[in-house]
């Protein structure tokens, strides 16, 4: 039986509600399209249902508004508004019964799928399948699967009876594998929750776990127990007749397409040689978009084997004819392209098969090739060039997937952000950053985990960051859903064999230079390229696909509204699918694009939008246009950026493509290469005005770069996650890498020069930290968290005049001791440690706050956390027990148990508790245990060959001096063995302290702040005058190398541990001590005292 309409007569099903009673199959059409048709008729024939505030309807009215967003009042008008609805309405739709829809309501046209399912002749059983690597569940819809099956091997037979293209039995069969592991994947939670329940009734009688699995899947077969599935989960049953009936009509459509097409498939792929008959078609490749389809392999009895994509291609032939223009404008190492086809909806490319480069040259020219690609789609304003968009041919580069070209400026309605952070977004979207090759972490979860899908990055052996769900148990009565993080394949983007170690940073020489080569041959070019029948006027009057929520967003939704609890009643799907809303503070114009977004979910298919490259319209999956959403064509923005591109342009695109290897070089390389220079020998220290005189130069520098508007400021730089998952875009809120690190640092420079323009970039830096934090729910321990800003806002109220900052700093506060989170991390940077350490300052301050009362529970979690070492105690964060990067407890200030020891003293003296300082003595006596005596100095446990001696403030030396600097009278019993320690501290700076970067982190500004620290135990001038002569000679570095930061490359960034920030702050502390408090143990000042020289 023919169904009563085809895949493009799909209902919108809005809120398409399936009845819950065994005995009927109900169904209510989208009431978006009764809104527009039927809205009077509809409340009329609700009138006579009566509700009452106790009913189960109410109740399930208010479950849904009470989600976020709808927990606002106006935004939950605004969704009732979008399907025709008002509450009253809604709730009579979730209060009707079985019997009040079949009155009121056809049945819609998938029943007729149904209904022929269900006079299919009556099987016995048959015998259990095979869960080994099998679609094990599938056939529990093979009800469904049977008449789709016969139809489609009926109309390829009656195509071969024009021409002899397939064997038809054979293809089908083989096709079918690929609808049943789609069916499967959406039976499987469903299906596990009828196991346990067949269980729990009895029904699975066998004595071994095996056996009852066995029963379970042969009780599953029969035809009665799947119809009553079906009955149970209506809204299970219309997605899985959805999906077969799609399967059966696009794969009808390819095989119409391969039939009309192999001709012209012949001559242009194959010199006009024979094709002959198909001998395979994998039909499963990819996402579903547009009515369930998908890109597909067809292979040829022949040999030949070509890419099936339900789109047009001519996007891909006029990218290759632009490949092709500048190849021949003289590219060093031309670029390959990929044969294909246009046939109008549809299109053929060449099948391609990766292979790693011959040789290192081979590489090399990669690289470059790759940089000039990166130039190209950075200026054809691409996005979503990830790692499966990429394949290795040798030593070329070959894009396999070109739909998202010319990128159109959506609205920039973000009401959440500042102005200084939407003029900071537009500039990452019109720059390198938004294309999607360079390294960047993607989907950072709240625990800090992330995956890199880059086309320059996607490393072997990431793990999915989210859980995800997979069947665990399979083949026994305990098989049930499981949330876990899995192996991600890889894609075949890498020169080299999987298997073979890749540096990217031994190739940025070549990215650079393939970057600069395209950016001067398009600008050498300019004239021709926008001339009006130059190559880039061929893209004119193009659609391109546009991404308006990422697809693994619009995947997980999809895949998550296959639980049983949303598969008993649509609405209560509708109610999943509203997770679509919560974007609607954050872009309020796209909401106008949920109801086609919706639509396609309930078709099976990831969502899918277009645009005009040169035109201000989205459309939906059926070329209609998105009422409400302008754009501007991304088409225009490339003519404008090419008529822009300049020198100025070049170097600051070459600085974020540094940025992103240096973030990358952080995140997957254990240990890496710094820039290595000498400290000069300096005759004269220079005077207190001349570090002044630097730190302006620096606070000339982060003025000239900050994004401004109104009241608010930010910054481009790089940001990390508690010191791991780096990556290049505009600064976070917190003090170590953010914002708060920037403000801190003008304030003080603003007193320092009298230069007010500094304290008012300071204060707009403030309206953008307080915008962050008030939109971030995720709370962090310590110095890059919550307290850190707290810190920051105690520092600021002084110097900036603004008693509101230390208010808000005690709601930081009071949102840290609501926070209930375990700190896994322990360290000052992201930890407990560095939660006492920051809000001592707000406990002196304001006594009253619940600083003390965070102290304690922070100092109570290390106690508890504490590991017994063969000698003391430590604290293995939880950063490098996951990544690998130490299986001991590390020494050191900010990740070290130096800095934790020393916090633990600092909590004894702020709660006059003993307890604290006993542990933190026997935290020094593990990080004793670290001391070499042959090197005078503490091993880096990171190091897996026990080689490595790291002298720094976040590792090593220089941070377990400060540490003993600062607990020296607070566990006054050891202050001899602590004294030597320091003198030992001091010695290793002198030798090893010097000449990798000038940060504060792990640089020469953190080695002075030993120096400094170490000065003020003594009365003497010694120490005091040799730290003016090494901060000299910092300064005469400056003057040859340039400003150095803590990174790979010394790239620049202006954030505070690693960066230009963090230099200032250090030179402004020289000028002035006592006024300008260490940062690197945020204290606070102490009375005015210059040192003596």
């Amino acid at each position: 039986m023919k169904p009563e309409a085809g895949v493009a007569d799909v209902p919108a099903s809005g809120f398409a509600s399936l009845a819950t009673e065994r005995t009927t199959v109900n169904f209510v059409s989208d009431p978006r399209t009764a809104a527009l048709h039927l809205a009077e008729p509809l409340a009329d024939r609700l009138a006579s249902t009566p509700l009452t505030d106790g009913s189960e309807a109410t109740a399930r009215l208010e479950r849904w508004r009470d989600r976020e967003p709808f927990d606002n009042e106006r935004h939950w008008r605004d969704r009732l508004a979008a399907d025709g609805l008002d509450e009253d309405l809604l709730a009579r739709l979730l209060g009707e019964t079985s019997a009040d829809l079949e009155r009121r309501l056809p049945r819609p046209w998938w029943t007729g799928w149904l209904t022929e399912a269900a006079t299919e002749p009556q099987v016995a059983p048959e015998e259990a399948p095979s869960t080994e690597g099998e679609p094990f569940l599938a056939p529990v819809a093979d009800d469904l699967v049977g008449p789709a099956v016969r139809r489609l091997r009926a109309d390829l037979e009656r195509l071969c009876e024009r021409a002899a293209r397939f064997d038809p039995a054979a293809l089908v069969e083989q096709l079918r594998t690929g609808l049943a592991w789609r069916l499967h994947a959406m039976l499987g939670r469903t299906m596990t929750l009828e196991l346990h329940l067949a269980r729990n009734r009895g029904e699975l009688t066998a004595a071994e776990p095996a056996e009852r699995f066995a029963q379970f899947l042969t009780l599953a077969r029969d035809p009665a127990w799947r119809r009553g599935l079906f009955f149970r989960y209506p809204v299970l049953a219309r997605q899985l007749t959805i999906g077969v009936e799609q399967w059966y009509a696009n794969n009808l459509r390819l095989a119409e397409r391969i039939a009309a097409d192999t001709e012209v498939l012949s001559r242009r792929f194959a010199d006009g040689a024979d094709l002959g008959k198909v001998t395979s078609i994998s039909a499963d490749a990819g996402d579903q978009h547009r009515g369930g389809q998908t890109v597909a392999i067809v292979t040829w009895d022949s040999g030949l084997r070509l890419v099936y994509k339900p789109r047009s291609m001519r996007l891909d032939q006029t990218f290759s004819a632009l490949v092709d223009w500048l190849n021949d404008a003289g590219l060093t190492h031309p670029l390959r392209t990929v044969e294909c086809l246009d046939r109008g909806d549809y299109g053929w490319s060449e099948f391609l098969v990766a292979e790693p480069c011959r040789d290192a040259a081979g590489v090399r020219r990669f690289y470059h090739r790759q940089g000039a690609l990166l130039a190209l789609l950075g200026l054809l304003r691409t996005n979503d060039m990830h790692a499966e968009n990429l394949m290795a041919l040798d030593e070329q580069p070959v894009l396999v997937d070109l739909e998202t070209l010319f990128q159109p400026r959506l609205p920039d309605t973000n009401e959440q952000l500042t102005g200084a952070e939407q003029l900071a977004q537009q500039a990452t979207a019109a720059s390198v950053l938004q294309v999607g090759l360079l390294p960047a972490p993607a989907w950072v979860t709240r625990e800090g985990r992330a995956v890199d899908i880059s086309g320059l990055g996607h490393l072997p052996g990431q793990q999915t960051s989210m859980p995800v769900p997979t069947l665990s148990g399979i083949g026994t009565d305990d098989m049930r859903v499981k949330l876990e993080r899995v192996a991600m394949d890889l894609p075949d983007h890498r020169p080299v064999a999987a298997d073979i170690p890749l540096n990217l940073l031994d190739y940025a020489d070549d990215l650079l230079a393939g970057y600069t080569e395209m950016h001067r041959l398009c600008r050498t070019r300019r004239a021709d390229l926008l001339a009006e029948d130059g190559p880039l006027a061929a893209f004119g009057g193009m659609r391109v696909r546009v991404l308006l929520q990422s697809t693994v967003t619009y995947s997980t939704l999809f895949r998550t509204g296959f639980h049983p609890d949303v598969l008993r009643d649509a609405l209560d799907r509708e109610r999943h699918f509203d997770f679509l809303w919560r974007r609607i503070e954050r872009t309020p114009a796209l909401t106008a694009a949920i109801a086609a977004e919706r639509r396609d979910l309930w078709r099976n298919d990831v969502p899918y939008f277009e645009a005009d490259t040169d035109g201000p319209v989205v459309y939906d999956s059926e070329g209609a246009a998105v009422e409400g959403l302008t754009v501007i064509g991304g088409l225009d923005l490339t003519r404008d950026a090419l008529r822009d591109w300049d020198e100025e342009h070049l170097r600051e695109q070459l600085a974020q493509i540094r940025g992103s290897l240096a973030a990358a070089a952080i995140n997957t390389v254990a240990r890496f290469e710094y820039p290595v220079y000498s400290s000069p020998e300096v005759a004269e220290p220079a005077a207190p005005e001349e570090f002044v005189r630097a730190a302006d130069r620096i606070g000339v520098h982060l003025r000239s770069r900050a994004f401004v508007a109104g009241d608010s400021a930010q910054w481009l730089g790089l940001s990390s996650h508690m010191g791991r998952n780096w990556s290049l875009g505009p600064l976070t809120p917190d003090l170590f890498n953010g914002v708060a690190g920037v403000a801190l640092f003008l304030a003080e420079l603003s007193r320092a020069t009298g230069d007010s323009s500094y304290a008012v970039l300071a204060r707009q830096a403030t309206v953008t930290i307080r915008r962050q934090v008030e939109r971030d729910p995720h709370i962090l321990h310590g110095m890059a968290g919550l307290p850190g800003i707290a810190y920051t806002f105690c520092r600021l109220a002084d110097l900036l005049g603004d008693e509101s900052l230390r208010d808000d700093a005690v709601g930081l506060a009071e949102r840290t001791r609501a926070h209930d989170s375990p700190d896994a991390e322990f360290d000052i940077v992201g930890g407990a440690a560095g939660t006492i350490a920051a809000l001592r300052v707000l406990h002196d301050q304001r006594p009253e706050s619940p600083a003390a009362e965070v102290i304690r529970a922070a100092a109570d979690r290390l106690l508890d956390a504490a590991e017994a070492q063969d000698a003391g105690i430590a604290w293995l964060p939880a950063m490098m027990r996951e990544n690998n990067l130490a299986s001991r407890p590390p020494s050191g200030f900010g990740h070290g148990t130096g800095g934790i020891a020393w916090a633990l003293a600092q909590a004894g003296g702020v709660l006059g508790e003993d307890r604290y300082a006993r542990a933190a003595q026997d935290a020094i006596t593990y990080e004793r245990s670290l001391f070499r005596p042959g090197d005078g100095t503490w091993q880096d446990v990171r190091d897996p060959d026990g080689k490595a001696m790291t002298c720094a403030w976040c590792h090593g030396a220089v941070g377990i001096g400060l540490s003993r600097v600062g607990m020296r009278d607070l566990v006054p019993g050891d202050r001899a063995a602590i004294d030597e320690e320091i003198t030992v501290a001091l010695d290793t700076a002198r030798r090893d302290g010097f000449g990798i970067s000038h940060s504060l982190c792990h640089g020469d500004m953190g080695a002075v702040e030993l120096f400094l620290s170490a000065a003020s135990l003594h009365d003497g001038p010694e120490l005091r005058d040799e730290t003016i002569r090494r901060a000299t000679s910092v300064l005469r570095t400056v003057e040859t190398e340039g400003w150095i930061c803590g990174l790979p490359f010394g790239e620049p960034t202006p954030s505070l541990m690693v960066g230009l920030a963090g230099i200032g702050y250090g030179l402004l502390r020289l000028n002035d001590p006592t006024r300008v408090p260490s940062v690197l143990t945020m204290a606070v000042p102490t009375p005015p005292q210059r040192i003596q020289r």
